[in-house]
């Protein structure tokens, strides 16, 4: 009797037998979607770049402000973070339903911290979302809100920016709210084994390619989102030649990241964002603020270093 008759055949209870045959395999299933993902499916350099911005940037784009910090802090940010980082390992095992539902979360978490965090929105509303008081508004509703000021209203009237979202959000949500047959589990995994209650895991070339093709969506739809809430990350700024390691904890970019940004702008908007960056009064205000700003000096890096040992030690002692 091999491994997959015991689970299936033996003397373990439903709820064990459920999760036996769930990692049942789990090993090979993640290597097999490696392998067709970095083999065979076309588009691996996009999703790479994509998994990297999300991992190493998406926090640095937060305009670490006061007035904005005390809305809203980090929460949505990392939040969003571990939304993408669950999809892509529930995909990697099969689990599409689930890695759909991730992505469809990510985006509406963004699309509600950048709601929250605009100017017309009460900061009390904010905090109580935050602290799971306030419901999360509605995503169309917020959308519609939005576009009615600002670079919103302009990408909105020259790009339809808020139907190409909605419909994003609208296809992720099939997979959650079952709109047939297509969008279920035995058409999802090719699921043709299901017995005493559970089903045997399977994974489904087809369906990872779209999930990946999503992802990428997914990713540029939110860089969009980010660089309309806070269009300086598509300029690289000198920040650390101008403030060493003592400058805000985020809010601006250097080169080799907004060019990462900006190559993730979807095609449709490009041109949009390519007169934002030379027209955008925002933008103009942080060029002109860094240029006026003089580098640091060997002398001042040495400064703040020793500051720093000084905090790191102080924060030490308080452990004790």
């Amino acid at each position: 009797m091999n491994e997959f008759t015991k689970i299936l055949m033996g003397n373990s209870t439903p709820i064990e037998k459920k999760g036996r045959m769930f990692i049942y395999g789990i090993n090979n299933r993640v290597e097999a979607s490696l392998e067709f993902i970095k083999t065979k499916y076309k588009n691996y350099p996009e999703l790479e770049l994509a998994i990297d911005y999300i991992e190493y940037f998406h926090s640095e784009t937060i305009i670490a402000e006061i007035s904005q910090l005390e809305k809203l802090g980090y929460y949505p940010s990392t939040e969003t973070e571990m939304e993408l980082d669950h999809s892509i390992k529930h995909a990697l095992i099969g689990s599409y339903k689930s890695s759909f539902s991730d992505l469809r979360r990510a985006l509406e978490l963004t699309v509600t911290a950048v709601y929250l965090s605009s100017e017309g929105v009460d900061k009390q509303k904010a905090v109580q979302w935050i602290m799971s008081i306030e419901d999360t508004p509605g995503f169309s509703n917020v959308l519609s809100k939005l576009i009615k000021n600002g670079r919103f209203k302009d990408i909105n009237e020259k790009c339809e920016w808020k139907t190409n979202l909605q419909k994003l959000y609208w296809l992720l949500s099939d997979f959650s709210h079952n709109k047939g047959q297509l969008k279920g589990y035995r058409e999802l995994n090719n699921t043709n084994f299901f017995s005493a209650g559970t089903s045997m895991p399977t994974i489904k070339t087809d369906t990872l390619r779209l999930f990946c093709d999503l992802y990428i969506k997914t990713v540029k739809e939110i860089v969009a989102l980010q660089s309309l809430y806070n269009p300086v990350i598509l300029i690289g700024v000198p920040f650390e030649e101008k403030f060493g390691i003592e400058g805000p904890m985020s809010g601006y970019l250097n080169d080799i990241q907004s060019g990462m940004v900006n190559s993730l702008i979807p095609l449709e908007y490009k041109e949009y964002f390519n007169q934002v960056i030379e027209n955008d009064e925002e933008i103009k205000s942080v060029i002109n603020y860094f240029n006026l700003l003089p580098d640091l000096t060997e002398e001042d890096l040495k400064e703040q270093a020793k500051r720093q040992d000084v905090f790191f030690n102080e924060m030490k002692s308080k452990k004790k």
